[in-house]
């Protein structure tokens, strides 16, 4: 008796694994259409709604631990996918133990033993990544790990109640046939003393079958739906170009800092802001794929904060000039290097942005204190000048205000890309750069209008960073609510006021120009 209720307990925790790993299968097979959406941050999916801060669900999502395969396939094979076929399988044999009889339970709850041990392996790793690299975790991977810890525990008690049935004394339990043990053979030659001797089977035992026949079901459970899975993934190869070139790609300025590791790779130009989350979350994914080593890149500095970029109405990340200054002085400062302000901003972006928006001096103070040999040089008129250039550069090349933008050869990354899709369009633009393909195409379709991921700190879409940072939405500002907003627009030198009978819509910015610029008409009119 006590078996079939360890039975039932393993057949519960395996169904609860199921569904929560289904869910954030589902998260993310719906994110294939490169657009965003609503998850299942829940410790109930489909019966509780899903929080509106599901920050952790979409950090976790968007992190490169959340699939395998990344450059061959747009978005790569989710491990959700085969903790789902697992917890199937795990399910499977909870219904064979609790139909076995009793000649065959030990082996029966030794296989779902062996078999919970999976995702229980499986959950200490991806825990131990989520606290440690992603410093965050999502309630749909804390139901999953603790669904393999209920099945481990109910799998160990089957396995202890089985072994005690099977070694009851006769009369309480049902006899235990030991497939092992010699048989005695009719007619058989007796031993010395007079006993007969003992003949061994020479047929297969019945437990090894049972090992035998489970492992050839769990390959099939995880093979099939993973290869199914991978035949349905859509090739977004052809987006490839679709998003523009820099029309100024030159750095007449002076105000580009290199990035990243040196060597002979393929020139790229990345426009960031150092006090965005969505940049930090893209360096990350940039590096954990490897991808970096095979660009030599150039950062322009584009801080959405109001004290220096005319461009925002607000401060989206307040501090991002003062940090971006220190990054342009951290350049011409061998000892330090743009690199290590970039590292040290990422580390630190929570207490930058939390100084930042109390007074902006607190930011400075900070940077003095880590890197004193950059103090004169921040303050510069030198410097404020540079960084002007920079967004000057910006509006030139009429780039949309978001960050962060990837340029390969000056050809862009879409924004759709620079997630999840991010390693399998990357490594395509690499291999057509090799072939001498990389270049602008016509748009191959038009995309549709993203949802909104509540709580996102990741940047995702143009339409989104907008959506964020709308004068509706920022009583819930964060320090992701505009990396990327819509285009600055040319005009006139004052902004042009909407029509009375017409409405900005939330999804845009006021259009602005550069207000160095010169007037509308001459050569130098940089605004887009």
């Amino acid at each position: 008796m006590r078996i079939r209720i360890f039975g039932v307990g393993l057949l519960l925790a395996a169904l609860a694994g199921f569904v929560f790993a289904s869910a954030s299968t589902l998260d993310f097979v719906q994110h294939l259409d490169r657009q965003v959406h609503e998850l299942h941050c829940s410790f109930a999916p489909g019966l509780i709604a899903a929080d509106k801060e599901s920050t952790g669900c979409q950090i976790t999502l968007l992190s490169p631990y959340s699939s395998l395969l990344r450059t061959s396939l747009w978005g790569g094979i989710p491990i959700s996918l085969p903790a789902m076929a697992v917890f199937a399988f795990l399910a499977f044999r909870a219904i064979e133990l609790l139909v076995a009889d009793a000649s065959r339970r030990r082996t029966a709850a030794a296989i779902a033993l062996a078999t919970a041990a999976v995702p229980v392996l499986a959950s200490v790793i991806m825990g131990y990544l989520a606290f440690t690299q992603l410093h965050a975790v999502c309630k749909l991977c804390i139901g999953i790990y603790v669904s393999s810890a209920a099945a481990l525990g109910m799998a160990v008690g089957a396995l202890r109640a089985a072994r005690a049935e099977a070694a009851a004394p006769a009369g309480t339990a049902a006899p235990r046939i030991d497939a092992t043990a010699p048989t005695i053979v009719a007619g058989a030659p007796a031993q010395p003393g007079g006993a007969p001797r003992a003949s061994t089977p020479a047929v297969p035992t019945d437990s090894a079958r049972m090992w035998l026949a489970a492992a050839g079901q769990a390959f099939a459970f995880v093979t099939v739906p993973v290869v199914v899975y991978a035949l349905l993934v859509p090739d977004y190869s052809r987006y490839i170009g679709t998003c523009g070139t820099l029309a100024r790609p030159d750095d007449p300025y002076a105000v580009m800092v290199p990035l990243g590791p040196k060597g002979d790779g393929v020139p790229a130009i990345e426009v960031f802001d150092p006090l965005c989350p969505s940049c930090r979350a893209f360096e990350e994914r940039l590096r954990a794929s490897g991808q970096d080593r095979q660009l030599r890149r150039q950062g322009v500095m584009f801080p959405l904060d109001s004290e220096c970029n005319w461009m925002v109405p607000a401060s989206l990340h307040p501090g991002a000039c003062r940090v971006s200054k220190a990054v342009l002085c951290a350049a011409t400062v061998p000892a330090v290097g743009p690199d290590a302000v970039v590292e040290w901003a990422f580390e630190q972006q929570e207490e930058l942005l939390a100084a930042g928006k109390q007074d902006p001096a607190g930011v400075s103070r900070m940077i003095a204190a880590r890197f004193p040999e950059l103090g004169a040089c921040i303050g510069s008129a030198e410097t404020e000048a540079k960084l002007n250039k920079s967004l000057r550069w910006a509006v030139k090349n009429q780039l949309p205000v978001m960050t962060p933008q990837l340029y390969v050869a000056g050809v862009k990354l879409c924004d759709e890309d620079s997630d999840l899709g991010m390693d399998f369009m990357l490594h395509h633009m690499l291999q057509k750069h090799a072939a001498g393909q990389l270049k602008s195409a016509a748009p191959a379709a038009a995309p549709r209008e993203p949802g909104l991921v509540p709580g996102s700190e990741a940047g995702s879409r143009p339409a989104d960073k907008a959506t964020k940072a709308a004068p509706r939405r920022e009583p819930a500002k964060t320090a992701a609510e505009a990396d990327k907003a819509a285009s600055p627009g040319s005009g006139a030198p004052e902004p042009r006021p909407a029509e009375p009978e017409k409405k900005t819509p939330a999804t845009e910015l006021p259009s602005v120009r550069d207000p160095e610029a010169p007037a509308a008409g001459q050569e130098e009119a940089g605004a887009p």
